[in-house]
C-alpha cells in the first residue's frame, strides 16, 4: 500500500527550467551539427621524379608509403557530434475514463570521439519530457507527468582475441507528478539512479556475441507506504521514504547473425529496506528480491517494397513478497495472497512497411501480450476473491500509419492505434482492466 504526501501548493517552476534548458540544447545541437567544421585533407602532391641518367638503364622503381602511425596520417575527422530530437503529440479517446492529450519531447546530445583507431569515446546527454498535452496543465482532470535527466560516458576498446570491450556509466535522475497533490521534489516514485555496465562484442563463426553485466544502484526519497503509518504513527515513519531503494544486478547474452537477433537476461532487484510482509500482517526480517528472466527473438527482411520486422518476448517474474488486502480500515481479518507478484508473461509483436517512394511510406504494427499470474486469483467486481482461478490480463495495439522522411535527417509519422485490455479481473474501482481506446499520434523525430 502506498502513501501519497500531502502538500498545498503547486509550483511550475521544474518545468519552466526543464523547457529552458530542452529548448537550450536544441538550439546548441544544431549550432554544433550545421557548423562544425571539417577538417580539410591535406592533399601532398609526390615530389617530381628526377630524369635518370644517360648512362643508367631506365629501370621503373616502386614507390613505398610512409610508415605513419595514427597521429602523424593526414588530418580526419576525430570529433564526430550526436543528437536526436523527438517530438510527439497524441490523444486517446478510451471507452472507460475521459479523453486525454499527451505529449512527449526528449534531445539527446553527445559526442563520439575517436582517440585512435581502436580507442573511442562517447558521451551523452537526455533531456526527456512525458505529459499533457494539447490542454492546460492543471484542471479537474490531472494527467500524470514526467521530467527525466540522463548522462551516458561509454568508452571502448578493441582488444585482440577478446573483442570491442565497451564499459559504460550512466547517471539518471527522474521527478515525477502522479496527482496534484504532489509537487516536483517529492512526488511518491522520484528516483535516482547510478550504475555501470560491461559489455564484449566478439564474432564467433559467423555470429555476434554479446555478453554482458549491468549494477545499477537506485533510490526513492519519498516512497513509503500507509501500514507503517498506521502500526508507527509518527511522523518519522511518514517521512521515512526509501522503501524502495534498491540495487539491480542484471547478467544477459546477446546472440545475431543477420537478420536473427536472440536475447536472453535475468536481473535481480534487492531492495534495501522494504521487508516481505506475513500473513499475520507484521513485516518479517527478510527482505524484498524480485528476480525477473526474459527471452526475446526478432529478424528484419524484405521482399520487393516490403520490409518486416517480427518479434517476440517471453518474460517470467518471481518474488518473495506476499499481499495483504484490507477490504475496509480496521478490518482485523484482510485477504493474505502469498507470491502475490510472480507472473509469467509472452508478448507477440512487429511492424510491417510498404515503401511507396525513397522518401514515404505506410506501416502497421502489431503488439500483444498475455500475462496470468502464478498464484493471484482474479475479483469479482464487488471485490471478493475468486479463489481456485489465476489472474490473466490480455492487452495489445493494432494500427498503422504514413511515414515521411522530409529530409536525410528529420523524419514525420502519423499514425493511428486501437488498444484493448481484456481480463478476468474486474475489480476496476482504481485501475481500469478492460477497456478499448482510440489513439492518434503525430510523431517528428531529427537524427543525423
Amino acid at each position: 500500500m502506498r502513501k501519497v504526501k500531502k502538500v498545498t501548493k503547486v509550483t511550475k517552476a521544474s518545468e519552466g527550467i526543464a523547457c529552458f534548458f530542452l529548448a537550450f540544447f536544441t538550439f546548441v545541437a544544431f549550432v554544433t551539427f550545421f557548423t562544425f567544421p571539417l577538417r580539410a585533407q591535406d592533399q601532398q602532391s609526390p615530389p617530381p621524379k628526377e630524369a635518370p641518367a644517360a648512362e643508367a638503364p631506365k629501370v621503373e622503381q616502386k614507390k613505398e608509403e610512409p610508415d605513419l602511425d595514427e597521429f602523424t596520417r593526414p588530418p580526419r575527422r576525430r570529433f564526430m557530434p550526436y543528437y536526436r530530437f523527438e517530438f510527439g503529440e497524441g490523444f486517446s479517446v478510451p471507452t472507460k475514463g475521459d479523453f486525454f492529450a499527451s505529449h512527449e519531447v526528449a534531445s539527446q546530445v553527445g559526442s563520439l570521439f575517436k582517440a585512435t583507431d581502436k580507442i573511442k569515446l562517447f558521451g551523452l546527454y537526455d533531456l526527456t519530457y512525458e505529459g499533457p498535452g494539447l490542454m492546460r496543465a492543471e484542471g479537474r482532470l490531472f494527467t500524470e507527468r514526467a521530467i527525466r535527466h540522463s548522462f551516458v560516458f561509454e568508452p571502448s576498446m578493441e582488444v585482440e582475441s577478446v573483442g570491442v570491450v565497451r564499459l559504460k556509466g550512466f547517471v539518471i535522475n527522474e521527478k515525477r507528478r502522479s496527482g496534484t497533490n504532489e509537487i516536483w521534489g517529492q512526488g511518491l516514485y522520484d528516483y535516482q539512479a547510478r550504475g555501470f555496465s560491461l559489455i564484449v562484442e566478439r564474432d564467433v563463426l559467423g555470429f555476434k556475441l554479446s555478453p554482458a553485466f549491468r549494477l545499477t544502484a537506485m533510490e526513492f526519497p519519498n516512497f513509503t507506504d500507509l501500514l507503517r503509518e498506521f502500526q508507527q504513527a509518527d511522523l518519522t515513519a511518514e517521512l521515512s521514504g526509501g522503501l524502495m531503494d534498491q540495487n539491480v544486478y542484471a547478467v544477459s547474452l546477446g546472440v545475431s547473425r543477420r537478420p536473427f537477433n536472440l536475447g536472453a537476461s535475468v536481473s535481480v532487484q534487492k531492495y534495501k529496506n522494504e521487508r516481505i510482509i506475513g500473513s499475520a500482517g507484521s513485516y518479517l526480517g527478510e527482505k524484498q528480491k524480485d528476480t525477473v528472466t526474459e527471452f526475446t527473438g526478432d529478424f528484419a527482411t524484405s521482399l520487393w517494397r516490403f520490409s518486416f520486422v517480427p518479434q517476440g518476448a517471453f518474460r517470467m517474474k518471481r518474488s518473495n513478497q506476499n499481499y495483504l488486502r484490507f477490504e475496509f480500515f480496521g478490518d482485523t481479518s484482510p485477504d493474505f495472497i502469498e507470491n502475490n507478484y510472480d507472473y509469467n508473461e509472452y508478448s507477440l509483436g512487429g511492424k510491417v512497411f510498404l515503401n511507396l517512394t525513397s522518401s514515404k511510406a505506410l506501416y502497421g504494427s502489431m503488439d500483444l501480450n498475455n500475462r496470468t499470474y502464478t498464484t493471484r486469483p482474479p475479483r469479482t467486481g464487488t471485490g471478493v476473491y475468486e479463489l481456485g482461478k489465476k489472474q490473466n490480463t490480455v492487452w495489445g495495439a493494432w494500427g498503422g500509419g504514413v511515414q515521411w522522411k522530409v529530409t536525410d535527417y528529420s523524419t514525420w509519422n502519423l499514425g493511428y492505434h486501437l488498444v484493448f485490455s481484456q481480463s478476468n479481473m474486474k475489480q476496476e474501482k482504481f485501475i481500469p482492466y478492460n477497456y478499448t481506446g482510440h489513439v492518434i499520434g503525430l510523431y517528428f523525430t531529427v537524427a543525423p
